[in-house]
């Protein structure tokens, strides 16, 4: 798989390639990308970055966008009109609930490993229920560890520690390993 991935932040992109490794084989699949640095260009721009990395060779596209407070029908309207008629093999939509940080905060052996906390920290059940997950990874860090989070250093960290089966409590992020499975991964 030639994955092309449009997300707001490179850190994003870091976390989904990470968490893409454990679905498939390391050999099976690449990514090309473009990071719009906010919501507001990666909706703005949706369409030529998606054009363009279908010309670059991505057979497969993966647009990544935090819910924060939008309504999440409207995003994901807005986003599928974007891309559907671009001409991939397959292509996903993910929202994770307010921020990808939900996704992180579930699996608290990986904050452990990542942090060396001497144990492992009480994690939410339901993180996509939080409202600011971001500072719920920072406060759970400082108070395991004395140690500051800083998302664009540690996510990528924290992901590559995470267990699927953990992040599978997300709602939106369980169609992300299924549309690995059917499209060409383990």
């Amino acid at each position: 798989m030639r994955i092309g991935v449009i997300a707001e932040e490179n850190n994003d992109v870091e976390v989904l390639y990470e968490l893409t490794r454990k679905l498939t084989d390391d050999h099976a699949f690449s990514f090309k990308k473009f990071v719009g640095h906010g919501c507001g260009a990666l909706r703005r721009k949706c369409t030529a970055w998606a054009v363009n990395l279908l010309r670059r060779g991505s057979t497969h596209l993966v647009v990544l966008h935090d819910l924060d407070t939008n309504d999440e029908n409207q995003l994901r309207s807005e986003l599928e009109h974007c891309v559907q008629d671009i001409g991939f093999d397959g292509y996903i939509i993910l929202i994770p609930r307010r921020e990808i940080e939900a996704w992180l905060l579930v699996d608290g052996k990986a904050l452990k490993s990542v942090f060396s906390m001497s144990k492992i920290p009480k994690v939410p059940t339901n993180p996509e229920e939080i409202e600011r997950p971001k500072e719920k990874l920072r406060d759970i860090v400082w108070k395991a560890a004395a140690k500051r989070y800083v998302n664009t250093i540690h996510n990528p960290k924290i992901a590559a520690e995470s267990r699927i089966s953990k992040i599978l409590v997300c709602k939106s992020f369980r169609p992300y390993p299924q549309f690995i499975a059917e499209h060409g991964g383990i």
